[in-house]
């Protein structure tokens, strides 16, 4: 029974919930859209035959007078079929029938087409002035840090920033500084930052002024910067700016110090570089002992926090294939407790972060990935761990796993332990099992290296890139080597950040999130003008990056379709009822936007078909109309057709 309740719990928050706010919102969305075409038609005298919500055959519906009334099957989309209007079978327009669409004016024709997208706007205002009436966060537009090589890492400041800082020359700029306008309009969001650098055109120059603290005193400045095309093939143009990250609760384990991160530090640069968190730190860090200084802002001072980095392999190229997050010629290391959940099981056995974990379930040196096998069947069953401690193996603990989130766990965070050379597991058909090295064997040298953490393995096997390779390991109380061969680059690179990364557990396992603005709660006559000033910027913002996309200067690949907007929405439907609101209020914007598109079947392309009959004076011959609309659906299911392709892709990518 506890089973089947987790499991429903789960998927419901998961999923169930968040799919059916998605078809709700998206059926409030099109039913906005549609009710608009609707009361226009009925203004403009045009008789109404269907007023669908959904396509495909009706699972309910009604009729009353002219009009039937109808839910279909399919959750998307929907429409309202004036008389004579048919797509398909476009009426004889020589012969209209009162009260259809062709005897109305073209002026009335315009309106009823206009009406959807109108009440699409009119739709999204209204919901992001209830987001405001009720209170809303944004992040920050407060620099984390900065993209080395790209124009935010590369300015040179004015000279008298370099003088309040005490330097020659002050280069780029630093995490802390506040963004607080873009070409002189205020900004509170950093959303903006990233949307004026990614809708930018070609060699167009933004000047943001900055606010930096230097010494307790604050000093405003301007730059200059030109978006840089990011090098990931997505055309994505960047300032090269990452917000800002506030801790909210600290690690606790994992310094190499007495200082510790404290709740409120805002993350101010990793290893003497003005980075953010999540830039990969393998060109910055040398695995050689030393540690990591990682810089905060505390009460308007900067304190440097030392923690331990850590050796975290990434790929799945035959090297690593399992759970395991250290894996080296097919050799994971133990696992090691990173963070404990309160109250869990792993809690009340009394583990603590930096406990090695030597015997779990009868399984002896467990790697991480052993681990959560065993757990699959462990439901409401006793068993027992044993950790290393301080350098001290302890008596073994009882511990029975919990059922949540659809697995069973103990309630702890697992990292592969670094201070140490056991072997937990060997992948089967790797070089390591080729060469006969066995589960639990002690690494203690690579060739004639002496080697006791796996960073020194690391090290040792950088070192003879290109060279064969020796290892001499301990097993059953005796010495014993095994030859792994010639390094392989596609099998061991170090450089290759691809396949090795350098990861922070003291701020990994910290509980962060990026600097976000005191909450927004306005008035109405506040909410209002916020409201406007939103819907406004996303239809502008929609129609420059189409514009951006036939310029070439934005990828198609970042184009999502149903799937992918389906996708997104259950993501932001999980954050809540508030984010999900303001989600489906850009939605509602963006898809008035595209619907006035002039393409055919689009009510765009219908605005262009009738303006077509206002200079002609005369209607567009049948097989013509015919053909367009054919022409249109082909192109438009086609599209839907190749973005959800991209979708897809996407995920398996």
């Amino acid at each position: 029974m506890e089973i089947l309740l987790d499991y429903v719990v789960t998927y419901w928050t998961n999923w169930v919930w968040p799919i059916g706010q998605f078809l709700i919102g998206l059926g409030l969305v099109v039913f906005v859209h549609e009710f608009g075409h609707f009361l226009a038609a009925k203004w403009a005298g045009i008789k109404v035959l269907k007023f669908s919500i959904g396509m495909g055959k009706p699972i309910w519906s009604f009729q009353r007078g002219e009009t039937q009334y109808q839910i279909a099957m399919v959750p998307i989309g929907g429409y309202v079929h004036m008389m004579g209007q048919d797509d398909f079978k476009p009426a004889d327009s020589n012969e209209p029938l009162p009260g259809s669409w062709q005897a109305a004016p073209a002026g009335k024709k315009l309106i009823v087409l206009a009406a959807g997208v109108t009440m699409n706007v009119i739709f999204a205002m209204l919901c992001f002035v209830l987001i405001y009436m009720a209170g809303k966060r944004f992040v920050e537009p407060v620099v984390g840090g900065v993209v080395p090589d790209f124009p935010a890492a590369t300015v040179r400041l004015p000279d008298e920033v370099a003088k309040a800082m005490g330097v020659e020359e002050a280069v780029g700029l630093r995490p802390t500084d506040r963004i607080t306008a873009i070409n002189g309009k205020k900004i509170l969001r950093f959303q903006m930052l990233i949307q004026a650098a990614g809708l930018s055109d070609k060699n167009e120059t933004f000047d943001l002024s900055i606010q930096r603290d230097v010494d307790g005193k604050t000093i405003d400045f301007n730059v200059s910067l030109k978006p840089k095309q990011a090098p990931d093939g997505m055309k994505q143009y960047m300032f090269g700016i990452a917000p800002a990250t506030v801790i909210d609760k600290p690690a606790e384990a994992f310094y190499a110090g007495q200082e510790r991160f404290a709740t409120g530090d805002v993350l101010a640069g990793i290893a003497g570089e003005p980075i953010a968190p999540g830039t990969d730190l393998l060109p910055y860090v040398k695995l050689d002992g030393t540690p990591v200084k990682v810089r905060v802002r505390r009460d308007e001072k900067f304190v440097d926090v030392p923690v331990k980095p850590y050796l975290y392999s990434l790929t799945d190229d035959g090297r690593k294939t399992s759970d395991d997050n250290l894996e080296i010629f097919g050799m994971a290391a133990r696992a090691q407790v990173g963070e404990v959940m309160p109250d869990s099981p792993a809690a009340k056995a009394g583990l603590v972060p930096g406990d090695v974990v030597v015997e779990y379930a009868g399984i002896t040196n467990p790697s991480q990935s052993r681990i959560l096998k065993a757990n699959k069947g462990l439901y409401r069953k006793e068993t027992y761990i044993r950790v290393l401690r301080d350098g001290k193996v302890l008596d073994p603990v009882a511990l029975t796993p919990r059922r949540k989130g659809g697995r069973n766990v103990i309630g702890v965070g697992m990292i592969p332990a670094q201070d140490e050379t056991v072997v937990a597991r060997v992948v089967p058909d790797s070089a390591a099992a080729g060469a006969g090295v066995p589960a639990g064997a002690v690494i203690t040298k690579v060739n004639d290296t002496d080697v006791s953490t796996w960073q020194q393995v690391y090290n040792a096997l950088a070192a003879a890139d290109g060279g064969d390779v020796r290892l001499t390991y301990r097993a059953d109380g005796a010495e014993q080597s095994a030859d792994l061969g010639v390094i392989d680059r596609k099998t061991f690179d170090a450089t290759n950040q691809d396949q090795f990364a350098i990861v922070l557990p003291a701020l990994g396992l910290s509980k962060a999130e990026a600097v976000q603005t005191p909450l927004i709660r306005l008035g109405p006559i506040g909410a209002l003008q916020w409201g406007f000033d939103d819907t406004v910027n996303f239809v502008a913002s929609t129609y420059k990056s189409l514009l951006r996309l036939i310029q070439g200067r934005v990828s198609p690949k970042g184009a999502s379709g149903p799937v992918g907007i389906g996708d997104l929405a259950i993501r932001v439907a999980r954050k809540g009822p508030g984010e999900f609101i303001y989600f489906m209020s850009m939605l509602s914007a963006i898809i008035a936007v595209f619907n006035f598109l002039p393409l055919p079947v689009l009510d765009g392309g219908h605005v262009v078909m009738v303006l077509i009959e206002k200079i002609r004076r005369k209607p567009i011959p049948l097989r013509v109309q015919m053909g367009i609309q054919i022409t249109g659906w082909v192109l438009i299911l086609g599209l839907f057709a190749a973005l959800t392709y991209q979708d897809i892709m996407r995920w398996i990518e």
